[in-house]
């Protein structure tokens, strides 16, 4: 998830286009984002159970993987299928390249019983740190798509819907009643918006109440938690208790101000991490769940739909805007429940019979001169997944060379505990005694990473900066 917050600059906008396969009417329920930036991520088959067991009925994918549209396919899943935003420019282009897709990407999984496929072309386009570059294809490029939809009998099914990231709204009062969008994207998403309007499509846009939280320093914990002791905000004739309200509202303010008030709008991405950062726990991303769901059950004037970011942690995501964005998962990366909270299932259910690898770790050998040890550490987090023992996480308080030999296992086990990746001039040594202290967790990688759900996953998350398009299908 990019930055957000209500500040008196730009607060970033992604915009994605998407295909929704059937016209949205007033739906309750959450889904869920199942992202693959993982060294090691579980099996599709195993993905597809888990979410089975939890009654999760919508997924928001972020490529077109045909392992996992496989594992999805005949199932009465609702699913996400991602383009990458370097296509924009050729899809806009050519209408034989979008006719193209649409036949290799979904008439593919409708003839095998795909329930209803949601494609997802690519991820926030309109971020203000890429700059306009792809501004003048979007429009064109959803256009293309929807015409090779017709073409291909899909249209009573699909819609293109494009979604945004929050920072596409500027708000110089940080209050919902001055929101606006960013003059650099006004022109282009006006023209997005009229495309939306004329297909009856939802606007989808994120909400992250914890970046909120994390970068501004006048919102407390409590209001972005729906406690009863948060500090109300104030905006002309309305009362705000919690950052959701205020966010939504935000987005809300903005259609309207921008001509298009009746558009229902679906929270793409909204959620919280666990770790990485100071008060990003399993306790606390329990409490804001519990609240987020509490909320939706109880009010009108909320988003049409909504979806949980994320499904599980990805040790392969982008830290740039800081180390929680490896750990926004319901579930860790093997599939287990990190919290309790209601999806349908009552209790979250954990992925069944996982396959690690052996239950083997890299730590530093006490017994050999560890005056280099440190900077060895520093190589191997550039390489492996570190943010645990970064400010606030959950191995932050490891000791001296504690957090070096957490260093050293994250990249063993991203090497799937080759014992040559467990050297480090000598210092490093293979246990079979789990160093894990307390919360602090070292972690055994599973056996999957030599796949092809993993070159694809890696593949995707090397991609330039990525479009959404989604497409829901109904059969």
């Amino acid at each position: 998830m990019p930055s957000q917050g209500l500040k008196s600059t730009p607060i970033s906008c992604f915009i994605s286009l998407f295909f929704i396969l059937s016209i949205l009417s007033k739906v309750d329920g959450f889904g869920v984002n199942w992202g693959t930036a993982a060294s090691h991520p579980l099996p599709p088959s195993k993905v597809a159970e888990l979410l089975k067991a939890n009654n999760i009925a919508k997924v928001k994918l972020f490529d077109a993987n045909p392992l996992v549209l496989q594992s999805l396919s005949g199932s009465s899943i609702r699913v996400t299928v991602g383009i990458p935003n370097y296509m924009l420019r050729s899809l806009n282009s050519s209408l034989k390249i979008a006719e193209d897709w649409v036949h290799d990407n979904l008439t593919r999984y409708v003839s095998n019983g795909a329930s209803r496929v949601l494609i997802d072309v690519g991820d926030e386009p309109f971020l203000q740190s890429y700059g306009e570059q792809f501004y003048p294809f979007l429009v064109g490029a959803a256009t293309n798509i929807q015409t090779a939809l017709y073409r291909a009998n899909l249209a009573q099914r699909v819609k293109v819907v494009a979604p945004c990231s929050f920072d596409v709204f500027l708000s110089e009062s940080n209050l919902p009643s001055k929101a606006r969008f960013r003059p650099d994207v006004n022109r282009t998403m006006i023209e997005l918006l009229t495309f939306l309007n004329k297909q009856k499509s939802p606007f989808f846009v994120s909400i992250s109440p914890f970046q909120m939280y994390h970068e501004n320093k006048n919102l407390s914990l409590d209001f972005a938690l729906f406690r009863e002791t948060a500090h109300a905000r104030n905006d002309s004739h309305k009362t705000y208790k919690n950052s959701f309200d205020l966010s939504f509202d935000t987005v809300t303010s903005a259609l309207s101000i921008a001509g298009f008030p009746q558009i229902d709008v679906v929270v793409g991405q909204i959620g919280w991490p666990t770790d990485g950062a100071p008060n990003a726990t399993s306790s606390i991303a329990e409490e804001f769940m519990k609240g987020l769901i509490a909320k939706s059950s109880k009010h009108q004037d909320l988003p049409t739909e909504m979806y949980i970011f994320s499904l599980f942690d990805e040790d392969k995501r982008s830290i740039a805007s800081g180390n929680f964005e490896r750990h926004w998962g319901v579930f860790t990366f093997d599939g287990q429940a990190k919290y309790r909270v209601d999806f349908g299932s009552k209790i979250l259910v954990n992925a069944q019979d996982v396959q690690y690898l052996s239950p083997r770790w890299c730590v530093v050998n006490n017994n050999k001169d560890l005056s280099n040890a440190s900077s060895l550490a520093l190589e191997a987090c550039a390489a492996a997944d570190c943010s645990a023992v970064s400010l606030g996480g959950s191995c932050f308080n490891l000791s001296w060379p504690g957090n070096i030999s957490y260093a050293f296992n994250s990249y063993y086990q991203q090497h799937d505990q080759n014992a040559e990746s467990c050297d480090f001039a000598g210092m490093g040594l293979i246990t079979t005694v789990d160093p894990s202290v307390g919360s602090c967790r070292f972690f055994v990688g599973l056996r999957t990473s030599i796949s092809s759900i993993h070159k694809s996953a890696i593949f995707c998350w090397m991609m330039p900066p990525m479009t959404t398009i989604f497409l829901w299908l109904r059969w």
